[in-house]
Order: C-alpha cells, then sequence, then structure tokens
C-alpha cells in the first residue's frame, strides 16, 4: 500500500483501484497533520511564561529627577504604577527584584536611613534584593533594622560578619511562580570593602562571587528549575561570573554606575553558554522587564525564549496615588524640618568642597586635611543656610578623625588622585599644596609624619588611598560629623564669610629629633692639632675607645618662620698608664631662625663651640659665633647657608669677622635608614685670619623599631695665622645607636 501511495501507476482498466489509492493518500496526511497538531498542543500546554521585572541602583530618588535633558523621569509613584500594570495582567507569573542600592544616599531617602524606601518596596510586592554598596550608608545595625521591615527576602551569598564569620543575610532563596521553582541568588563585589565606611560596618568580610556560587549552584540552589542571580558589581565582574556558570539562566545586575550619555549602556548580553546578564541605566528612569517562555522536557526546564527589555518611567506614566501621597507626607515632613535657618552668607562661596576641607583643618587643628569630593555634592553657598542646605551639601554625613601620615603617603595620595577617572574619588586637600608641593608654605618631607584630618572612610581605607596597616591610628574628633561640624560653625557664624573662624595658613608645629649612640670611635689628630688649645673641636688625642654621642635638635615651625636649636655632644676615655686621656670631647650648641621660606630666606644664628674637660689650671675653650645671612633650600633633601659671622673667642678675648657657607644633606632611603652631611666653613679675616671646616657624616641603617646601627665619620681641619700650621683632626665611629622623633602642635 506504502507504494501505492508514494509511486502508484495509473492502470486506465481500474479506475477505481486509482480512486481507492488517492483516498487512502488523503487519510494518511489527514493523519500526519492531526498528529503534528496535537503534539504542538502538547508542547504548548508544556510551555510556561515567566515576567520578571527588576530595578537597580535607585539610590533611595524618591521623585521624579532629570533624565539628562529630560526633567521628571521616575518616582517610585510611577514605578508602582507600571508595576501593578503587569501584576493585574499576569498575577501568578510576575516576580520583582532588585540589584541592590535601592536605599541609596538621596537627602529624602537618608532622612530616615531608608525606612520609607523599604516601605515603597512592600507596598510594590517585591520578592527580593540584593545588597549594594549603599545599602550599608546607614550603618551595619541599620541595615540589620531596614532589613527586618521588609516583606521581601534581602540577599547576599558572600558577605559575612566577623568575628564568627556568621552570613549577614540568607544566600539564596527559592520562590515559586508560574509553576516553577525559581533559585533567587544574591552577590556582591568584593571591590565594595573600598568604598563602605568601615567605621560604620566594623568587621565586614566579602567572599570571592565565583566560589559562593559554585558552591550554591552545587547545593538546593542548583535543582531549582531556574537559577536568577541578583549581583551587584561593575559590568565587568558580572560578565565574567555569567560566563563562568553557564548553568545560570538569568543574571540582573546593578552597580554598572550612571550613562555617561543618553543611550550609551548596554543593558541586556546573552553569552554563548545561554545565559543572560540584564541591567537598567540606574537612577529609576527605566522598568527593567524580561519575559521568559519555558518549556518542560522530561526532568528538566528548558528555556524557549527570552525578551529584556526597557521600559521608560517617563513623564506620561501616570503616578500610584497611595505611594504618591506617602513620598509628599515624608517630603513635606522633611521641608518643615529642613526650612530651619541657620544663617546666610555675606559673599557667595562657590568652592563649597575646599571650604569644608579648611574648616575642618581648623576644627580638628591639623596641618593638613584631606576629603574625597565624592562626599559632598556640587553646590554653591549664596544668601539663606538651612538644614536641608547642608543635607543637600553632604552626600555622606562621616565622622571627623585625626591621623599621622608620612608626607611620602601624602604625596603618593595627591598622585593616585590626579590618575583617578571617578570624580567623586578625587581629593580636596587644605594645608598641602599639591601644585608646589608645600605643607603650610614648607616644603613636604617624605620621612616626616604629619597630622592630617579626614573622614573615617578615608582614613579606614575607602577609595583604596589608604590601607589600614597605613592609617591604623585614629583619633577621633569628639565623634563629631561633618553635618554637625557645619552647623556648629554656621550657627557661630549666622552672617558668614569664606574665612570667617578658619585657619588662612599653616599650623605651627615642634618638632624634636634625638639621637643616643654608644660606639667605638678611633680618632686620629696630626701634631699641630695640640697647638691649638683654645680650639674645642679639636679636643681629644689620637685614641681607639669607647664612645657616647647624644644629639637632639627641636624646631618650632610657623608661617613666619622657623626656630631650630641643636646640641650636639660627644665624650670618651681611654684610660693609659698615666690615667684617662679623652680621645672624643665635644659640646655644641646652635639656634638658627629663618624667616619663612622664600627663594632666598633671610636667617640668624649663633653657635657655641666648648668642651666637656679641660687640663688642670685651663679654662675651658669657649667660641661664640654670631652670624646672619641667606638659606638657599635645593630640595627637601639638600640646602645651604651663607651668611657673614662674627666669632668671639672668650679665651684669648679676640673677635673675628667672616664668611661662613653651611652646607646640609639628608636623605631617608626607607623608615629607618638614613645617611646625613653637615658642614661649616668658616673663613676669618679680623685680628687674625682663620679658616676653619666642621664636617659630620652619619649613616644609619635600622635594626628594629628605633634601634640602629650607626657609621659617623667626621672631619674637622683648622688654621689661622698665629699658629700658621693646619691642624687635621679625624674620627670613625662605628656602634649602635637609638633614635625617636616627636611632633606636636
Amino acid at each position: 500500500m506504502l507504494a501505492s501511495l508514494f509511486g502508484a501507476r495509473i492502470d486506465s482498466l481500474d479506475r477505481l483501484e486509482l480512486h481507492l489509492n488517492w483516498g487512502a493518500y488523503t487519510v494518511w496526511w489527514r493523519t500526519l497533520l492531526m498528529v503534528l497538531i496535537w503534539s504542538a498542543a502538547a508542547a504548548a500546554e508544556s510551555e510556561q511564561r515567566l515576567t520578571i521585572l527588576h530595578t537597580n541602583d535607585l539610590l533611595g530618588r524618591l521623585l521624579p529627577e532629570p533624565y539628562f535633558d529630560e526633567a521628571d523621569w521616575g518616582g517610585f509613584a510611577r514605578l508602582a504604577h507600571l508595576i501593578e500594570e503587569q501584576r493585574n495582567a499576569r498575577p501568578d507569573s510576575i516576580l520583582i527584584v532588585d540589584g541592590g542600592d535601592a536605599l541609596g544616599d538621596s537627602p529624602l531617602a537618608g532622612v530616615d536611613a531608608g525606612r520609607m524606601v523599604v516601605q515603597l518596596m512592600n507596598a510594590m510586592g517585591y520578592d527580593a534584593m540584593v545588597v549594594g554598596n549603599h545599602e550599608f550608608d546607614y550603618g551595619l545595625d541599620s541595615l540589620r533594622v531596614r532589613a527586618s521591615e521588609a516583606n521581601f527576602n534581602v540577599l547576599s551569598a558572600n558577605v559575612r560578619v566577623a568575628p564568627d564569620s556568621t552570613a549577614l543575610f540568607a544566600p539564596f532563596v527559592l520562590v515559586e511562580r508560574a509553576g516553577l521553582q525559581i533559585a533567587l541568588i544574591g552577590l556582591l563585589s568584593p571591590q565594595a570593602l573600598k568604598v563602605i565606611n568601615p567605621v560604620k560596618n566594623p568587621a565586614l568580610n566579602i567572599d570571592d562571587p565565583h566560589l559562593s556560587l559554585k558552591t550554591l549552584l552545587e547545593g538546593t540552589a542548583g535543582q531549582a528549575d531556574l537559577q536568577v542571580v541578583l549581583v551587584h558589581m561593575s559590568a565587568q565582574e558580572a560578565r565574567d561570573l555569567v560566563g563562568a556558570f553557564p548553568q545560570v539562566d538569568l543574571c540582573i545586575a546593578g552597580g554598572f554606575g550612571r550613562e555617561t550619555r543618553r543611550g550609551a549602556g548596554e543593558h541586556a548580553v546573552r553569552f554563548a553558554g545561554g545565559g543572560y546578564l540584564v541591567t537598567t541605566p540606574g537612577w529609576g528612569a527605566f522598568l527593567g522587564q524580561v519575559e521568559m517562555t519555558v518549556r518542560r522536557e522530561e526532568d528538566k526546564v528548558v528555556l524557549v525564549d527570552v525578551q529584556p527589555r526597557l521600559v521608560p518611567i517617563s513623564p506620561e506614566v501616570p503616578q500610584d496615588q497611595t505611594l504618591a501621597s506617602l513620598i509628599d507626607e515624608q517630603q513635606e515632613a522633611v521641608q518643615r524640618a529642613q526650612q530651619q535657618q541657620l544663617g546666610n552668607t555675606n559673599e557667595p562661596i562657590e568652592d563649597a568642597a575646599q571650604w569644608v576641607a579648611d574648616l575642618i583643618r581648623t576644627r580638628l587643628n591639623t596641618e593638613v586635611s584631606v576629603i574625597n569630593q565624592g562626599t559632598l555634592r556640587s553646590l554653591t553657598l549664596d544668601g539663606d543656610i538651612q538644614l536641608g542646605t547642608l543635607a543637600r551639601l553632604v552626600r555622606y554625613d562621616d565622622i571627623l578623625v585625626r591621623v599621622e601620615v608620612l608626607g611620602s603617603q601624602l604625596k603618593a595620595m595627591a598622585d593616585s588622585s590626579a590618575k583617578r577617572t571617578s570624580g567623586s574619588q578625587r581629593l580636596v586637600f587644605s594645608g598641602y599644596d599639591v601644585q608646589t608641593g608645600l605643607i603650610g608654605g614648607r616644603p613636604l618631607v617624605p620621612e616626616e609624619k604629619y597630622q592630617v584630618a579626614t573622614t573615617s572612610y578615608l582614613a579606614s581605607g575607602g577609595d583604596d588611598y589608604w590601607t589600614k596597616k597605613e592609617a591604623i591610628d585614629m583619633a577621633s574628633a569628639d565623634w563629631i560629623t561633618m553635618k554637625q561640624m557645619l552647623e556648629e560653625h554656621i550657627r557661630r557664624y549666622p552672617n558668614l564669610g569664606r574665612w570667617d573662624g578658619v585657619r588662612r595658613g599653616g599650623r605651627s608645629v615642634w618638632k624634636n629629633s634625638t639621637k643616643l649612640n654608644g660606639s667605638l670611635s678611633h680618632t686620629t689628630l696630626d701634631a699641630s692639632a695640640s697647638r691649638y688649645s683654645g680650639v674645642s673641636f679639636l679636643g681629644g688625642h689620637d685614641a681607639l675607645a669607647w664612645n657616647g654621642q647624644f644629639e637632639s635638635r627641636t624646631s618650632y615651625l610657623s608661617q613666619r618662620g622657623t626656630v631650630v636649636a641643636l646640641l650636639r655632644t660627644g665624650f670618651g676615655q681611654l684610660r693609659t698608664h698615666t690615667g684617662l686621656r679623652e680621645a672624643v670631647d665635644r659640646l655644641e650648641g646652635d639656634a638658627l631662625y629663618t624667616w619663612s621660606q622664600r627663594w632666598l630666606a633671610p636667617f640668624l644664628g649663633l653657635d657655641i663651640n666648648t668642651v666637656w674637660t679641660a687640663a688642670s689650671g685651663e679654662k675651658h675653650p669657649l667660641a661664640l659665633r654670631f652670624k646672619g645671612g641667606l638659606h638657599k633650600k635645593f630640595s627637601s633633601d639638600a640646602g645651604v647657608r651663607v651668611g657673614l659671622a662674627v666669632e668671639r673667642d672668650q679665651v684669648q678675648a679676640t673677635n673675628i669677622m667672616g664668611l661662613e657657607i653651611a652646607p646640609e644633606y639628608k636623605e631617608e632611603w626607607r623608615p629607618g635608614n638614613v645617611v646625613s652631611s653637615q658642614a661649616k666653613f668658616f673663613w676669618g679675616v679680623r685680628q687674625r685670619s682663620t679658616l676653619s671646616l666642621q664636617n659630620f657624616n652619619s649613616l644609619r641603617i635600622r635594626l628594629l623599631s628605633n634601634l640602629a646601627v650607626t657609621l659617623d665619620a667626621n672631619f674637622f681641619l683648622h688654621r689661622d695665622s698665629q699658629v700658621q700650621a693646619l691642624a687635621v683632626k679625624s674620627e670613625l665611629q662605628v656602634g649602635l645607636g637609638y633614635a625617636w622623633n616627636e611632633k606636636w602642635l
């Protein structure tokens, strides 16, 4: 019969047979068509349609805001209307989720630490959200309260809290929609630790999202019909994650950042493995919608079709009146509170960020202050200042702290800031001129520690400028926050000027550097030295002896100038058959005042040179040198003083006028390893011509903490017209030293 159906021969003698064969042929096709229709109907019955509505990076924008060149986009009341439309159309197949940063940083949402945002999300029927970095803006305790108020699931599979490393929130949740079991998993980028305030959120740890997701997919979450991952991370991190797990059906992301130009963002990506990655441009301008068609095939679910799209929340979208009324009530209450008058400006303050940085430096009484630009919103203070003005100005109301920072670290921060592409992460300094490298009018010294006022966010490693080790010692300023400081200042100066109550110049500081050495000293003098008994720095004898050295330098640095007082001593004795003999015997004191640093800075000074011991019946040699001239600083490591000097020899009662040249060099290769050289060359001509040189060279190699190996090589030369002989003395000293530095304001 099959042969007759597909290749029957027409026989003119038997037309009835042909008719019967044609009838059978028709019956066969009808049967095949019925089978196909039945199969299609059966397949259609096994397919399910799921609608997933998603948002991300709402940032607490309860009210409509401009979207590029168009006004009044977004707003929670319009968002609620769109969600309600979808729910009414298909009540049993709608899933509503958020990709993080919902609680946000807006003044309206921040007034109650995100409580209103959670209430509105409850009303809209959200099923789940993943925590983003802005969920931590109000502190860990506050976030836990918000999560307890939520009727939806708050997820964070890889966020843990020390000391017992417990999970912050549930890692995933199973929900039922359209006859499907769906696993919703929440993951946060480890990079969020760089922007989460560790003071408000202590002991947070964020595990590797790849390892956390792998563990969950190997368990109960991996056995669900569909796996939907909610992530808050950068675009590249999200791409890498979805690409590594082809079994993930859909990834809904937040944290990509706002579009730099309209329509530039990518909101949907399909991977070769079959998974999808979707997001929205954020700030509530669009509602994301994913239409998914799935079919059951034996014991698994297959994606038949996935259609992602963005639904504009434009001004044409009606508002949900119930939610709009709640938001209006919140706004009116906030406006009433924020209309409280604090003062007004008598001149526009356009550089608000710099003004705040200057004020922090003054309020905390430090040399330098630094804040990141993202702490504040761009705002000009002009006219009335109300509480609401401060709410708009201060984006993150952080605690102010003091830290000690090396000059090299400050310079590294400035260099890093200049390279940042994110404007909010760039730094604003006060007291440190990045262009000239001056701190309080004085050159930055890389190895010197500076008192710096900043926010606890930056001091704890925020924006990755300092490591916790570098800024581990934080002293709070009576736990005052930035907003509290501003409110106090404006109330004190109600008719506010730019510099009212703000210190213009640098902070005056005291510094002390002290060294104590014990060393084996080899002293060499030529025969002529004994003829200059009145020259103190030639004191001592040829010897190899133990020697003690003490040096203390105290400085007072102000805007007008610098005062330096130096005390340097050395003493060592060797026992011989004739008694004790001094190998080194020296006592020196210097006092120097240098006017504020210019290209050439004037100075005045006084030197005192004497010895500890003197031969029986002899006076202690004592020389006083008064000097004045100009000081030139070549760098933070090197400089030279050139001036006229008058030297008074108290023993011989003579005065010598001449020229002094005093170069100095000091360099720290790394903390504790220092090489330095100081010299004084004097040429005098009055009463007797004199030529002298004192040269001190030192090398310190750090062993442990303040303990170091020391090597000192000192060289002295003297000749005058009375003796007419050149005297040379040298000291080579090797030993151990202990050094400490102090600085106070």
